[in-house]
């Protein structure tokens, strides 16, 4: 609290923040909002603003002779922006019909640039409407982007809400995409004639900014009290060319999405930052207190007031270039990888050769998304064995699809990258083997943006200059019998594995697919003692990561690293990729399971027996014949303290 000294005194306001939540919910409801509207016309002289040309319009210049849809859009709300190509699909499939489509930009303070790069060339032909004083906007009852509205002959609003049903919040796209198109079965009934079965249904996406705000003159100011959040939590992703898509490091850019950033930190959606207070203490951790939440929800409610601009802190400046200083390696992709404008979510892996002939001991990794338009996320593994370059030959374009993994065993891993995630070098003495002759197998998770892209993205890595006492090696705790039963919303599964080697554990990183749901690790110590280490109560594939502990979990040999998740293999999981639900394993494809949680440690004592035949095992990841494979399963099943398989 000695960050905001006036937070105390906003707080006791507090009481009235359900007061308040009442009134945005009866604003943004459907069920008020459309149901009064509903039946009213749009009168065709109304003024309508072109955004993108200086002319006059009335409503009449864009209505189409048998019905008008109206598509509400946010340049940068990124749910939108997925819907561009339904768009164009919905004005190229019912332009002979009768029905106009348009574009109608409602946000406050959206400048004609952004609407021109919003649109591009594929709706460059598709009337586009600006409503910054929300006009157009409050006759048919739209309160969010992207929302649609059906109007008949007359202008009568017949329709309001969502476009279709592929997403069922925000991040959350079905993984099969829609299975309820709204938007088109609503014009399908007017140009039949018919009532619309369902009027209204709650749009998702971005809220509408108003413009109709009334600043107070007390209360919290971004000058003094929004600033310093979002500088520390909120800048490095959104700011120009990285990822997050609205810049927020001004003033003039922060007030045009007050609404929608106290919505999202409300709703602890943003920051990204999956795992949960007091299970494990983790370094660059992206979460805000609730004092923080409460201020910002004020000051959007107050009106977004900027005080008195004196007050407000630098604005944070970032290294340009690589963070952590020229690589000794640089590796990139052969060539661009391109995105289409609404392909589905893809997991691509590129062989990188690293040409050494010499083991390197890697002590730092950087990697630099080509394109942050498209690039949700990157792993990258080790193949000591040549296995990604004949996937790769197989396969048509750079790389190979395979979506759990590389597909393969690897010789180890060279962590990754997710929006938020800083750079930093392994502590001294500390590094991780790549073996000479090596390639590094990266994988990288592309999502369309909604018109197309390509993307060059590359890695930097750093080696030790001084020698490596302690290799970081990682433990799997994995739950390989998996069998989740089709239509099972809740089928938990647990695994306890004990700790072979004294060991200080500096890094978590749990992995399931796309039924997971929950995933926890604890550590019970040789006398009792239990350490939470990690906990995801809101698991998405989308948004893994790999989480460096604060300080290093020592765990003396003896200790038991246990890991319990559930998965939601129901029809009510809006990811699950088998329609019906149908009974899934253990396996790498979209439609398989994983559950493991991956421990990155150091071995207190190199000489352990162990701890050599830990990096036996290792060594054998790279033969390619069953006699190896067959080593290999023994000596995991021995470093583990298990009885040998019965043959």
């Amino acid at each position: 609290m000695k960050q905001f000294p006036n937070a105390g005194r906003f707080l006791a306001v507090l009481g009235l923040l359900p007061v308040l939540l009442l009134t945005v919910a009866a604003k943004d409801s459907h069920s008020g909002s459309d149901i009064r509207r509903r039946g009213r016309s749009v009168n065709a002289d109304l003024p309508v603003t072109p955004a993108t040309k200086d002319r006059s319009y009335r409503f009449r210049d864009i209505q189409g002779s048998r019905a008008t849809v109206l598509i509400f859009v946010g340049t940068n709300c990124p749910i939108a922006r997925r819907y561009r190509p339904e768009v164009l699909a919905l004005r190229q499939q019912y332009a002979r019909r009768g029905v106009s489509v348009a574009l109608v930009y409602p946000n406050a303070g959206e400048n004609r640039r952004d609407i021109v790069d919003f649109a591009g060339e594929a709706l460059k032909s598709v009337p586009a409407l600006s409503d910054p004083k929300q006009t157009l906007a409050d006759a048919v009852g739209a309160t969010m982007t992207p929302e649609a509205a059906v109007l008949d002959a007359t202008g009568t609003v017949r329709y309001c809400g969502r476009i279709d049903d592929w997403f069922t919040d925000l991040g959350k796209p079905r993984t099969n995409g829609a299975t309820s198109r709204d938007l088109r079965s609503a014009l399908n009934a007017v140009l039949s004639g018919k009532a619309v079965a369902r009027p209204t249904v709650a749009a998702v996406g971005c809220l509408i900014e108003r413009t109709d705000r009334t600043s107070v003159a007390t209360g919290p100011t971004y000058a003094e009290h929004i600033a310093p959040i979002l500088n520390k939590n909120c800048v490095s992703c959104h700011r120009s060319g990285e990822i997050g898509p609205m810049p927020l490091a001004k003033y003039g850019d922060a007030v045009k999405y007050a609404a929608n950033i106290a919505a999202v930190t409300s709703e602890k959606r943003m920051p990204p930052w999956k795992p949960i207070a007091g299970h494990g203490e983790f370094a660059d951790e992206r979460r805000l207190s609730d004092a923080e939440v409460a201020l910002i929800k004020l000051w959007a409610d107050a009106g977004a007031p900027e005080g008195d601009r004196r007050k407000t802190p630098p604005t944070p400046t970032f290294p340009e270039g690589w963070r952590l200083g020229k690589p000794d390696l640089i590796l990139r992709m052969p060539t661009a990888w391109k995105v289409d404008a609404n392909s589905p979510d893809t997991y691509r892996c590129f062989v990188l050769p690293t040409g050494l002939t010499e083991d390197k001991e890697v002590v730092g990794i950087e990697y630099r998304a080509g394109n942050k338009g498209v690039v949700h996320h990157i792993l990258s593994y080790i193949d000591t064995a040549g296995v990604g370059r004949d996937r790769d030959a197989k396969e048509d374009g750079p790389g190979y699809t395979s979506f759990g993994g590389p597909g393969f065993m690897p010789f180890g891993e060279l962590g990754g990258w997710a929006p938020g995630n800083l750079p930093r070098f392994l502590p001294n003495g500390i590094g991780r083997k790549l073996p000479a002759g090596s390639d590094v197998v990266m994988q990288v998770h592309y999502h369309a943006s909604g018109k197309p892209e390509e993307d060059v993205t590359e890695v930097g890595l750093y080696f030790a200059k001084k020698p490596v006492t302690r290799p970081f090696r990682i433990i799997p705790v994995a739950v390989r019998k998996l069998e989740i039963p089709a239509g099972e919303a809740n089928h938990t599964v647990t695994q306890t594995y004990p700790v072979p080697v004294d060991a200080v554990i500096h890094q978590v990183t749990p992995h399931m697919h796309l039924l997971g749901r929950k995933i926890e690790m604890t550590a019970t110590l040789p006398d009792g003692r239990t350490l939470p280490l990690i906990r995801i109560d809101d698991w998405d594939f989308k948004w893994q990561d790999s989480y460096y502990f604060k300080e290093p979990v020592r765990l003396p040999k003896g200790s038991k690293v246990t890991l319990t998740a559930s998965f939601d293999n129901s029809t009510g999981n809006p990811r699950n990729p088998n329609t019906p639900p149908q009974r899934v394993t253990w396996g790498e494809a979209t439609t398989d399971e994983m559950c493991i949680g991956f421990l990155g440690f150091t071995a207190v004592d190199e000489n352990d027996p162990l701890v050599q035949l830990y990096d036996r095992l290792l060594q054998r990841r790279g033969e390619r014949n069953p006699e190896g494979d067959r080593r290999l399963r023994e000596a995991a099943r021995e470093l583990l303290g298990q009885k040998p398989a019965t043959p």
